[in-house]
């Protein structure tokens, strides 16, 4: 096999892990779900998947980024490419309400990422600036077209967001009654007529 032939057949391989990785989160829960489980459901032993991921770690960052890139692509389909985060986050998160298992993963997996010098805290950091970036970005789009308040704080406004967000998936989990869309909706909403989150004067 021609090195360009070994490469394409790796990245299939591990094209194929993370697929799998990501069916059986969904489907058994962060909890119930080993390294070893997902080799099982390969057909692989644990060291074959450890060769193409050299941790669990980096194995999980790589579902929650295909994650994301599924959700993204959902959300795209419901409202449209040419529309905002701010428009698609409501559809991501209806999304993410028929896969509560992928849910856990990245809760729970956040969680363990806050530890001082957890191998996975700088991905997070990384996920969380991008996601912010990218609100900010709307905010400001909203601002300039006179659909927000221009003294509105939009870096402060962002990073509420995403606490609103990843607090109501926490309350989800406990309790699936949390109407997690309507919530987000409702805050995003309230940024154009109540602005408790104002510039500093």
């Amino acid at each position: 096999m021609t090195g360009r032939g070994a490469y394409a057949k790796g990245v299939a391989r591990r094209e194929e892990i993370i697929a799998t990785a990501l069916r059986t989160l969904a489907e058994r829960g962060y909890r119930n779900t080993s390294l070893r489980a997902i080799a099982r459901e390969l057909g692989l032993q644990p060291a074959h998947i450890l060769h193409y991921f050299p941790s669990r770690e980096k194995l999980l960052e790589a579902v929650v980024t295909a994650w994301d890139r599924r959700a993204w692509a959902a959300g795209v389909a419901a409202v449209g490419a040419d529309e905002g985060i701010l428009t698609l986050w409501p559809e991501l998160v209806r999304h993410n309400t028929g896969v509560p298992g992928l849910v856990h993963l990245y809760t729970a997996f956040a969680a363990e990422a806050a530890a001082g010098g957890h191998p996975s805290r700088e991905f997070f950091l990384g996920r969380f600036e991008r996601v912010r970036g990218h609100l900010v970005d709307d905010i400001e789009r909203r601002k300039a077209a006179g659909r927000y308040p221009p003294e509105l704080d939009s870096a402060r406004a962002a990073g509420s967001l995403i606490a609103l967000s990843d607090g109501l998936q926490l309350q989800w989990l406990i309790d699936p009654r949390v109407d997690m869309v309507a919530e987000l909706e409702q805050a995003i909403d309230a940024l154009a007529v109540v602005h408790p989150l104002r510039g500093r004067s």
